[in-house]
């Protein structure tokens, strides 16, 4: 019987939500619509659903620690995305990653506030600007990026900067900016009046995903912003689906 063999996962490193809308579970059905395999490392029990969120239950550093060495047993990792995690262990993860894989491109996604309106963090923003460096690409939408005073980039990572908050009725512009370039590169899609639980995840997993295929960042943004429009076009609520 042949067996067809596929590259080494990418990683999902994230909350685990009940809906199936964000987290964990959002990240791997996005991997998958790429054909891409991904595993995944939970950071968090959330109690959730599309419309409303209660709380997040922060799992421990070492219990998360215990997941990534577990994986690293039998997988190495190239490509690894980096959701809601509690500030105080966000920093070990990226040292972690970092020592275990020096060469492993990491798209962080910072996650300031649920959809639903639930504040995770109530820290100064030089807690969070000091990671920068750690990641390959941030992809905060407009207020995180203006909580992180990256909306113009920033000179230690790439930053894609998501338009879905703009007051732009018509149109919906993500900015990528690439370490120390003033001029961004555009990305504009149709806006869509259809409000979707963890959109960010979603374009942040299918960036990834892509970029582990096409090894070509602006590709794989562009080709992730195209799978953005069939979630924000169908689903049920405020859930979608990328098919």
């Amino acid at each position: 019987m042949l067996t067809r063999v596929f590259p080494d996962p990418i990683l999902s490193i994230a909350g685990f939500d009940p809906s199936a809308g964000a987290g964990v579970l959002a990240d791997i059905k996005a991997f998958e619509h790429c054909k891409v395999y991904g595993q995944a490392v939970c950071t968090a029990f959330t109690k959730q659903n599309e419309n409303f969120f209660e709380k997040p239950n922060w799992l421990p550093w070492e219990q998360i620690k215990s997941q990534l060495q577990i994986l690293s047993e039998v997988r190495s990792f190239s490509y690894a995305k980096i959701g809601l995690v509690e500030t105080e262990t966000l920093e070990k993860i990226f040292k972690w990653l970092r020592k275990k894989y020096p060469d492993i491109f990491i798209i962080w996604d910072p996650i300031l506030k649920a959809s639903s309106g639930f504040e995770f963090y109530k820290q100064n923003a030089v807690t969070w600007q000091k990671l920068l460096g750690y990641a390959n690409l941030v992809t905060p939408n407009l207020p995180e990026a203006e909580f992180l005073g990256i909306t113009k980039g920033s000179a230690k990572t790439a930053v894609l900067v998501k338009g879905g908050h703009s007051l732009d009725s018509k149109k919906s512009e993500d900015l990528l900016f690439l370490p120390n370039s003033p001029t961004p590169v555009k990305f504009t899609s149709k806006r869509i009046g259809e409000e979707r639980h963890g959109s960010g995840c979603t374009l942040s997993a299918l960036i990834l995903a892509n970029f582990a295929k096409h090894k070509d960042l602006e590709k794989a943004i562009s080709e992730s912003k195209k799978s953005m429009q069939r979630f924000f076009e169908n689903g049920s609520g405020k859930l979608g689906v990328l098919w």
